[in-house]
């Protein structure tokens, strides 16, 4: 009988555990941002709610996003103004230095990530960071690189580059970053 109620004993604490761990996988996967799939955007189009309607198209045929691991890249970071997704002139410029790195390393892909400052709610600040790296992928675009290339996601204010508050500060965490696939 004891040893019965002690294999009773492991079976439960073994699926205790399972469920505990099952949990916390579920609890870290949804941290990560918005990720979207857009190897051939749209972005002149719109759906009913005025959101921007995705298309995925061919994209890369082979590509198993989930098994992608994407590093630190040599890309230059480009920054936005407060609330804003609209390209200033210095990204512009940077973009343009970017394109040309980009298009010198054909078989690489690259993942445009889109951030916020603290300011705002978090699914504003995901939908901002979206918006951010959609815009600086359509410029990368019609500068020659090629869609099939780019995966973006947003983080919104969850990586700051820099803590803490005030306008210097929130200035460096609005902004796109570069990752490439390893």
């Amino acid at each position: 009988m004891n040893t019965k109620r002690c294999n009773h004993r492991v079976a439960l604490a073994l699926a205790f555990v399972l469920v505990l761990g099952t949990l916390a996988g579920c609890a870290h996967k949804g941290k990560g941002g918005i990720d979207t799939d857009l190897a051939s955007t749209d972005l002149s189009t719109a759906d009913d709610s005025g959101g921007i309607e995705v298309s995925t198209g061919e994209g890369l045929p082979d590509l198993d996003e989930e098994g992608l691991f994407f590093g630190p890249s040599a890309l230059q970071p480009v920054y936005f103004d407060y609330d804003s997704a609209e390209l200033r002139p210095d990204a512009i410029a940077t973009l343009r230095d970017n394109a040309e790195k980009i298009k010198a390393k054909p078989g690489v892909i690259i993942q445009v990530a889109g951030h916020c400052d603290e300011r705002g709610t978090q699914e504003y600040n995901l939908a901002l960071g979206e918006r951010r790296a959609l815009s600086v992928r359509e410029h990368l675009i019609r500068l020659g690189v090629s869609g099939d290339r780019m995966i973006t996601i947003s983080y919104g204010e969850e990586f700051p580059r820099v803590e803490g508050t005030g306008e210097a500060v929130w200035a460096k965490n609005r902004r796109c970053e570069f990752n490439e696939a390893q």
